[in-house]
């Protein structure tokens, strides 16, 4: 599992962890197997699961882990709206790089969120984030 910081890491451990508990107490694969899939239900399973989470994880996930990094772990005063657009930098990009922005702790805490803003400004537009 890629990861850039220890909130994508635990929320993308939870929300996987909670969908295979969710699909196992729905019996999933006996549905999946009643539906048609019969010897490859479990593949279908594994499958249909692995795409939900990655909905799941990049269109909302993603944008909690943002906006706990730059809140808990930067101490940034960000809105979940400008945990969206963070997501660029907070993110694992395609050469499996991200910014850390540690040195923003090092600000006084007013200064933070501008200097996130900034970064964002001078980093975001170049930063293509992975799927996951």
């Amino acid at each position: 599992m890629v990861y850039s910081h220890i909130w994508d890491v635990l929320l993308k451990v939870i929300s996987l962890a909670g969908i295979i508990i969710a699909a196992a107490s729905m019996d999933l694969e006996e549905r999946i197997r009643t539906a048609g899939a019969g010897t490859h239900s479990e593949f279908v399973m594994i499958v249909l699961l692995l795409i939900i989470w990655a909905i799941l994880y990049r269109q909302f996930l993603s944008i909690l882990a943002s906006w706990f990094y730059a809140r808990v772990s930067l101490g940034a005063n960000v809105t979940f709206s400008e945990a969206v657009a963070l997501r660029k930098l907070f993110q694992i990009d395609f050469s499996f790089h991200w910014l850390p922005m540690r040195d923003i702790k090092k600000l006084p805490r007013e200064q933070r969120h501008d200097a996130l803003m900034l970064a964002l400004d001078k980093f975001g537009p170049t930063r293509k984030a992975m799927f996951l």
